[in-house]
């Protein structure tokens, strides 16, 4: 195993314990988090209203729009009846954990471990009502490309925008 293999998530032991390596999976962890935490410039909140409305302009066929502050999504059904959370596709997670890393909503978990312990468990989506109506932060974070959201448009009946 190279250290590039650990460090970019490619490892293919099933656990980073008793790992001479386990610091540099740390490391890549941390840098990740920081690199997410950057992009995101402002608050959770203001960064989901800014992707609801361009997901709003997406539905109505209008370009994107400059943020106002005193524009809010609003929910018309409780959030357990809006289909918006992420699915994970088995055959390409290789367990890593940066969407676990990421989501502060606490979504993902590690699913059962490997029966043959030669891989390290695949994370499943644990607790779907806990993701933020139109956050998609996991999709890019995932170095498999093993998570897929909705698609926007689905979920446009459940949501209003309202000027306050």
């Amino acid at each position: 195993m190279l250290v590039f293999d650990c460090f970019f998530g490619r490892c293919e032991r099933p656990s980073c314990d008793g790992c001479m390596l386990k610091p540099v999976r740390s490391l890549r962890r941390m840098l990740k988090a920081r690199e997410m935490e950057k992009k995101a410039g402002g608050s959770e909140a203001d960064d989901a209203l800014k992707r609801a409305e361009a997901a709003a302009a997406a539905i109505a066929g209008a370009g994107p729009r400059k943020a106002s502050a005193s524009r809010k999504v609003k929910l018309l059904v409780p959030r357990e009846e809006i289909p918006w959370y992420p699915t994970i596709k088995p055959d390409l997670c290789n367990g890593c954990g940066d969407c676990q890393v990421l989501c502060k909503a606490g979504v993902f978990e590690p699913g059962p471990p490997d029966p043959a312990g030669i891989q390290r468990p695949k994370f499943v989506v644990a607790h779907p009502e806990r993701c933020v109506v139109l956050c998609d932060k996991c999709v890019p974070v995932c170095t498999s490309g093993g998570i897929v959201m909705p698609d926007p448009k689905s979920i446009e009946k459940y949501i209003e925008y309202v000027d306050e």
